[in-house]
């Protein structure tokens, strides 16, 4: 999959599937520092995505400090033809301008490559 970079961040766009509603979502941020995938509220609120009761609830911790996230289980996220079914988010506050971070719970499980030279993702467990 064709990687996006704007001279600062490498993004993709990847669709996440929520209780049978999919998004498509552009401007995700491949982040090798982040060990969770991450979402913000905002853009996911769209397919249905809240918080409820017994959704697990953590403090992240970087460099701007601690922020809460709560956990959810998408029905599947796909990235390119890599579809992972039954997949563990976190959702919570992103600075404004970033809509998700895919992770390495994501990138290392399913041993993504990124081609830094080809600007492309890719995984030995994508289709075609």
């Amino acid at each position: 999959m064709k990687i996006h970079y704007d001279g600062q961040l490498l993004t993709i766009t990847l669709t996440l599937c929520y209780r049978g509603k999919t998004l498509q979502i552009t401007d995700i941020i491949i982040d090798t520092g982040s060990s969770h995938t991450v979402f913000s509220p905002d853009v996911l609120e769209e397919i249905g995505v809240t918080y409820e009761n017994g959704d697990p609830v953590y403090e992240a911790y970087g460099i701007g400090g601690t922020v809460p996230f709560y956990t959810k289980v998408m029905d599947y996220i796909q990235i390119d033809t890599l579809k992972v079914k039954q997949v563990e988010v976190d959702v919570g506050i992103l600075p404004k301008s970033h809509k998700g971070l895919l992770g390495m719970d994501i990138l290392r499980t399913y041993g993504f490559i990124v081609d830094m030279d080809k600007l492309e993702l890719y995984s030995p467990y994508s289709i075609g």
